[in-house]
């Protein structure tokens, strides 16, 4: 017997990771033409501002970065899918600024959903 809410909270997961690694794969692909750049990082951009703060952000994120780091990494036949020119590093940079915009709103997500003018602990405004 499955719970709604882990399975609902586990195919999001899983839809999440499919697309930051395909959108990633895609963008470490076409980033050296100047249009795939910029539809590269942003839809990745776009992506991560539409979803909640927290760790479907975050997991996006990372796997976003995964191809665009195994990309800046040596293949076995030699040379590099990211190389170190403008294109490679402005990539490797909007990544770096990506994984840190999704760092940075984790801690939003940990509100318990109440408000503060709910809290029956916190005085509300004089009357």
């Amino acid at each position: 017997m499955s719970v709604p809410g882990v399975t609902t909270r586990l195919a999001s997961l899983a839809g999440v990771l499919l697309v930051g690694v395909v959108s990633g794969g895609a963008g470490t692909v076409l980033h050296q033409r100047w249009w795939g750049l910029l539809l590269a990082v942003a839809t990745a951009l776009v992506v991560l501002a539409w979803l909640p703060a927290g760790g479907l952000r975050l997991a996006f994120a990372l796997a976003w970065c995964v191809p665009v780091l195994r990309g800046a990494l040596a293949r076995p036949a030699g040379g590099h899918l990211i190389s170190a020119d403008a294109a490679g590093l402005s990539f490797l940079a909007a990544s770096a600024v990506l994984l840190g915009a999704a760092l940075a709103t984790v801690g939003g997500a940990r509100s318990t959903g109440r408000g503060r003018a709910e809290d029956p602990r916190v005085p509300g405004p004089a009357s």
